[in-house]
């Protein structure tokens, strides 16, 4: 038997058991998945567990951009807007941040992307998992994040190709699969109406890693390129059946992907440095004050500009593309900050977000409601 199907096996197993755990509590199971790579560490054959992961990876950013499409972007309420630039002000500021701990401009800047941007994919999953869609500051909360998703969309296009070349050849790919979708795409949509689910879940995944890969040859980020997938698939007005058809392949290979995360975490962090935990403790409350103001700024009451400044917390898919990235061009500080703040900002995240009513209270000193009194038959 392939050493692949036995490591598929192991890791399916520790997943299983992971998610278990946490399944009667009501918490969602991605930080498990992350601590458990955390302690299995070099024991998990990760090397075989690939594509696996990287598929999980390209899939989530997809999905990202699925949620990303035209149509949410008309949307955006105006209250989302002005809440969104109170949190890109985290921008600046871990860019001054960069500097101080002297990075050059490159650095400080992929270290302020970092810092920046919250995780959709995660914070989307537990609002909808709590049932809290409907609260007001959900709203907010969901439009920050698509403003977040772009404005780090054009800083990895800035950042993540190989020089000059890289990035105008993004930008051109980008502006054709745009200039597809607007004029010849409907065409090729309206045929696929008539295909079977099993067809269109291999077309959509051929289109996105075909994507990813096209980015990446030609110097710019696959990231970019698996996020613009989902984008065009949006805009195609694909939303509904892809994110139906891909989300069990997908949630399989995201929690292969923070499996895996956590288990290369110990590697990335031996040597690891003061300056390094300094530098993740700031990022995780540097936004916390930012977001609260632009609750405020656009009239949430105390208690609903607190749970929107907690939902926005965790990060994840692009602190991990950041963090790549980082590595790659000779930044191993900002690609520890990048994964120290996953690591630390999932878990903490989903119980902030999972307890923020009882947080609410304790901190505004509220009262709890009172219970109803059951009616008499």
């Amino acid at each position: 038997m392939h050493p692949s199907v036995e490591a598929f096996t192991l890791a399916a197993g520790l997943l299983t058991l992971g998610a278990l755990l946490v399944h009667k509590a009501g918490l969602p199971p991605l930080p498990v998945y992350l601590l458990t790579g955390l302690l299995m560490g070099e024991r998990l054959p990760v090397e075989e567990l690939e594509p696996l992961p990287s598929l999980g990876l390209l899939l989530l950013l997809f999905s990202v951009g699925l949620e990303f499409g035209p149509d949410r972007l008309k949307g955006l309420s105006g209250k989302a807007i002005r809440a969104g630039l109170y949190d890109t002000l985290a921008l600046p500021l871990g860019f001054i941040l960069g500097l101080l701990a002297g990075l050059d401009l490159r650095g400080a800047a992929l270290l302020a992307g970092a810092i920046y941007i919250s995780s959709s994919a995660v914070i989307v999953k537990l609002i909808i998992d709590l049932r809290r869609a409907a609260n007001p500051e959900s709203e907010v909360v969901l439009g920050v994040l698509v403003l977040e998703d772009l404005v780090v969309a054009i800083l990895l296009a800035l950042l993540g190709g190989h020089g000059p070349v890289g990035f105008i050849g993004g930008i051109a790919l980008a502006l054709a699969y745009l200039l597809f979708a607007r004029f010849i795409g409907p065409k090729p949509v309206s045929w696929m109406e008539g295909l079977s689910h099993e067809l269109i879940l291999l077309l959509g995944a051929t289109f996105t890693t075909g994507t990813a890969l096209l980015f990446h040859a030609i110097g710019a980020s696959e990231g970019v390129g698996a996020f613009l997938a989902g984008v065009i698939a949006a805009a195609l007005g694909l939303r509904e059946r892809l994110e139906h058809l891909f989300g069990p392949v997908r949630d399989l290979g995201v929690a292969l992907f923070f499996l895996v995360v956590g288990a290369k975490a110990l590697s990335l962090f031996q040597g690891l440095t003061p300056a390094v935990v300094v530098l993740a403790l700031i990022g995780l409350l540097l936004k916390l004050p930012l977001n609260h103001a632009g609750g405020a700024r656009v009239g949430l009451s105390r208690k609903r500009r607190l749970y929107s400044a907690l939902y926005l917390v965790p990060r994840g898919e692009f602190n991990l593309v950041l963090g790549s990235l980082a590595l790659e061009q000779g930044y191993p500080l900002v690609a520890q900050v990048a994964v120290l703040l996953v690591l630390l900002s999932i878990p903490l995240g989903a119980l902030l977000i999972r307890f923020a009513p009882e947080i609410g209270r304790l901190l505004l000193r509220e009262a709890p409601r009172p219970r109803r009194p059951a009616r008499s038959s």
